[in-house]
């Protein structure tokens, strides 16, 4: 039978980041943040599975019917009925609140109209036999009470769990799974005498750099860490450790925050809140940043579903996309420590949902060494283009971690994505215009070939400068290439705009 004729599932998809809203604020475009997963979305619910899906977004997202048709005509099938079997609602709210809250804000009448919606598709799959779930980003209590009244399953882990992916839990639970992970403090860190006692400590052992990362998992792209260069503090080898600390605890004011938009005073007000720790900053020319994308089901299996190389900006603290898969030299080692962490996680009572682990791995005389860096109890970054990727191959990653495309040659596919294809010239640019270059260029997505160009999140543009894309290649070079050629003809479009 026919996917898009064949019953299948129901969503409604709400993609709220919860983290701390004055720092979601600071990321360029952050309100259209959970416009990112709607092309996966829509590939694999309504094009793969054959099933109906309601997306929620606030702002609403610009030229709906031009994405939906895009994403829709991306396989290369026909539409069938597929077009009414997709809906997206949209709050004209673009502030920095979590998603959840402009959805469930008891008082504006816009947010109950878009809560009977979604009440309405869910009672009406309901009656139809779907199987119908509410689909978002990460643990939240907001959303899980709205689950409940739906009456109908969340996807992602119960938010009593959060705290799991604090910097200090991730530790222990590295030393739990058997990970190596960056030499550091083993207790919580509240006041910068601590700090300074743990810095000091470090120092002593030979360390020249470290970082001191919030205690939260709500920061996000690093925004929680200072970094302290210890060569450029000038610490004498041979002075005690009390004096030591001393030179520290003054010298921390000098510490980089990698968030721009706070003063030290603020930091240590957050580090009084909610702890820190200190570990070692580990610089090497070779050093990447690999991550680990896992899940846990229903039913407590834990699943490897991709992995990737991470790109990073600003001190190489901050995501702006990512490179897939990982490199093959770790890429096992990779998967073992991501599928680790799982199990762990599931020891300590996390029932299903997503999880992601972030490694740093360095090349030594024994080869790579992977350490784990942090563990995210949600989606990450990495989940939209794998989503698009893996959805329009229609198969998930081999236990290798490889993506082989399914046509006649059995052919591995590769790309390179970005949530970060941004320039002041682009604003004014909408999706359809996007949409329109890409599709009429050499570089849209051919399904007979299986690689191309992918667009995502395009309402930012308009606004923000600032668009999303995963380049599907048949190997590296293709999709480097990919997306270097997408830039140049949004940078063409962008200055036949301003004419």
């Amino acid at each position: 039978m026919d996917t898009l004729h064949r019953r299948g599932p129901a969503q409604v998809h709400i993609q709220s980041r919860e983290c701390d809203p004055q720092i979601l604020a600071r990321f360029t475009g952050a309100s259209f943040f959970p416009e990112r997963l709607l092309g996966s979305a829509i590939i694999d619910t309504v094009y793969r599975a054959g099933g109906s899906l309601l997306y929620i977004t606030a702002p609403p997202v610009l030229d709906p019917d031009e994405q939906v048709a895009y994403y829709l005509g991306l396989p290369g099938a026909g539409h069938g009925d597929a077009r009414t079997r997709v809906r997206l609602v949209g709050l004209d709210d673009a502030g920095p609140r979590w998603l959840s809250e402009k959805v469930l804000d008891a008082d504006n009448p816009q947010a109950a109209r878009v809560r009977a919606a979604v009440r309405e598709f869910v009672d009406g799959r309901r009656r139809d036999g779907a199987d119908v779930r509410l689909n978002y980003f990460e643990p939240s209590a907001p959303l899980e009470r709205f689950a409940r009244e739906l009456e109908v399953p969340g996807n992602q882990p119960h938010s009593s769990c959060i705290p799991l992916g604090t910097k200090h839990s991730g530790r222990r639970l590295f030393a739990e799974a058997g990970i190596p992970f960056p030499e550091g403090s083993a207790e919580l860190l509240h006041t910068l005498a601590d700090i300074a006692g743990e810095v000091a400590r470090m120092a002593r052992a030979g360390h020249r750099a470290v970082l001191v990362k919030l205690d939260d998992s709500t920061s996000g792209a690093g925004l929680g860490n200072a970094m302290l260069d210890l060569d450029d503090l000038g610490l004498p080898t041979g002075t005690d450790d009390k004096a030591l600390t001393g030179r520290v605890l003054a010298a921390l004011p000098r510490a980089t925050l990698v968030d721009p938009a706070i003063t030290w005073d603020d930091y240590v007000r957050a580090v009084e809140k909610t702890g820190a720790v200190v570990e070692e900053w580990v610089r090497d020319d070779t050093l990447s940043s690999p991550s680990f994308q896992g899940r846990i089901t229903g039913d407590g299996t834990v699943e490897a579903v991709s992995t990737h190389d991470q790109v990073f900006t600003g001190h190489d603290q901050s995501y702006v996309g990512c490179r897939f898969p990982a490199s093959a030299e770790y890429r096992r080692t990779l998967i073992d420590y991501g599928v680790r962490v799982g199990r762990a996680l599931r020891e300590r009572g996390v029932g299903g949902g997503d999880y992601g682990v972030d490694f740093l791995a360095r090349r030594t005389a024994d080869g790579w060494q992977l350490l784990g860096c942090e563990i995210n109890l949600r989606g990450t970054g990495t989940k939209h283009a794998f989503g698009i990727a893996s959805g329009l191959l229609g198969t998930p990653a081999t236990p290798d971690g490889r993506l082989v495309h399914g046509g006649p040659d059995g052919s591995e596919r590769v790309y390179e994505a970005s949530d970060a294809i941004i320039d002041p010239r682009y604003k004014g640019l909408r999706p359809a215009h996007l949409i329109r270059a890409v599709t009429e260029s050499p570089l849209g997505y051919d399904p007979a070939r299986a690689t191309g160009v992918v667009l995502h999140t395009m309402s930012a543009a308009h606004d923000h400068g600032k668009f999303g894309a995963v380049c599907i290649g048949a190997d590296r070079a293709e999709a480097t290439a990919l997306l270097r050629g997408l830039r140049e003809l949004v940078d063409g479009l962008a200055d036949r705009a301003s004419r």
